[in-house]
């Protein structure tokens, strides 16, 4: 019995002594639940108090915008470089309570249906359309946008100029909402500078500008997609798409094509009798099919690029328009011959290589030449292949490239001049090793190495 009671005794003291390890543990983690929650609505608290200060602020700046320009004059209700004229800036910053608010007007004419559309409507300078946004940055970013429409006091009256209709479509012809419209003419006077959006069908029309012969240059872009623009007689002899030109009392219509920008990723490999080894550094040309225009007799692509892979053979191009693109190799200058273009990996194709819009485009360029040297990298004891190992190749007359060997424990050389070489490979843990070679065309060499 006593021994029964000293166990119990005991037991109760080792119950009285303090928490155990799991449940120090366990509290330690209900206790960083409960403060975490704490702070995620402290946090979400804070946000909504700074946003909703500064989204007051801005929505009384833009108040204040828009009542000034109701006040104003009808004639002077416009913007500077803009199209109507005036003496508001199109872009201006403010600093309040420590926060710095960019103000963006925008102020266009509005051609209203109610009394037919341009070019039935003899006068589509209906009444103007203000557009206030008001955006701010830092921790906790946003935008307030006020819309609003001033009218003349009298009747309608005509306005110089032309009618400027933009039209914006994706590559499958279907129109191209809130795409930036910039437009510039500094030959008019006041000079013209702005960039307005398009509507939800693709359109943005600018009556009252004033007549000018090829002289308004329009530039169509949207973030994430790609660009058109016009181009000038002083940029290239014969533009495909020139400047614009808006006569006196006429609607000119312009139309531009954008979509969403591709990834191609580009590999060079080699042909050498075993599979494609890698082939680093090789330079290739890239040309797009879409033609800007013509100089001095020959034609000017959109997009024609020199372009070099890196050590390992890989070179990524972004932010590439939808289009067809061919690629070569100056044998001249490189002495290598393309000899196959592979899309996908492994399958040829023949050039122009189709790119479609927000796509990944993996191709694969295959050159050759007449002296070549695969040089393959194994464990003497394993006969493994060693990834990663530097493989420096050298002569007496100045060639001296070094390179990794890939996944197959291989490294290319190519082109090579006939002639005695200097081989040698490191690898750290491995014991570097010395080797001579003869190149006289395509020559393949085996290196084993030893653990150190």
């Amino acid at each position: 019995m006593r021994c029964v009671m000293c166990a119990k005794n005991l037991k109760q003291k080792k119950s009285d002594a303090g928490f155990t390890l799991v449940e120090v543990l366990v509290g330690a983690a209900l206790m960083l639940i409960v403060f975490s929650g704490i702070f995620g609505v402290y946090q979400l608290g804070l946000k909504v108090v700074s946003q909703s200060e500064a989204r007051m602020t801005a929505t009384a700046l833009a108040n204040q915008r828009i009542e000034a320009i109701r006040n104003a004059a009808y004639q002077d209700v416009g913007t500077v470089g803009g199209v109507p004229f005036g003496a508001i800036a199109q872009e201006e910053t403010i600093l309040q309570n420590g926060v710095q608010y960019a103000i963006s007007t925008t102020i266009v004419y509005i051609d209203d249906p109610y009394d037919l559309m341009a070019p039935a409507d003899a006068l589509p300078t209906d009444y103007k359309r203000v557009r206030v946004e008001v955006y701010w940055q830092g921790r906790f970013s946003g935008s307030v946008v006020l819309i609003g429409d001033v009218a003349s006091k009298g009747v309608e009256t005509s306005v110089e100029g032309g009618t400027l209709l933009v039209n914006v479509f994706n590559s499958q012809g279907v129109g191209v909402s809130q795409a930036d419209v910039h437009i510039v003419n500094e030959d008019v006077n006041p000079a013209i500078d702005a960039t307005y959006q398009t509507d939800s069908y693709g359109k943005f029309m600018v009556p009252g500008v004033p007549p000018s012969q090829e002289r308004y240059k329009i530039t169509v872009n949207k973030s994430g997609w790609s660009q058109e623009r016009t181009y000038g007689t002083d940029e290239i002899d014969t533009p495909a798409k020139p400047h614009a030109s808006v006569y006196e009392g006429q609607i000119i219509e312009m139309s531009f094509s954008i979509d969403e920008t591709s990834t191609i990723v580009i590999e060079s490999r080699g042909k050498s009798g075993q599979g494609y080894p890698v082939a680093g550094s090789i330079p290739f040309t890239v040309i797009s099919s879409k033609l800007i225009g013509e100089d001095e007799g020959e034609s000017v692509y959109k997009y024609s690029e020199v372009s070099v892979t890196d050590n390992a053979g890989n070179l990524t191009l972004s932010n590439m328009e939808w289009d067809s693109y061919s690629f070569s190799v100056d044998k001249q200058q490189t002495g290598l011959d393309l000899i196959d273009v592979q899309v996908p990996l492994g399958m040829s194709v023949a050039q122009p290589v189709t790119l479609l819009p927000d796509a990944n485009l993996n191709v694969r360029l295959v050159v050759k030449a007449e002296r070549s040297l695969l040089v393959t990298v194994n464990n003497e004891v394993t006969s493994q292949p060693i990834f990663g190992a530097a493989v420096q190749l050298f002569n007496a007359a100045e060639y001296d490239e070094t390179r990794p060997t890939d996944e197959n424990g291989q490294a290319f050389f190519i082109p090579l001049e006939s002639g005695s070489y200097t081989l040698e490979v490191r690898m750290p843990g491995y014991q570097p090793k010395t080797a001579a070679v003869s190149v006289y065309g395509t020559t393949f060499k085996t290196v084993l190495l030893t653990l150190q």
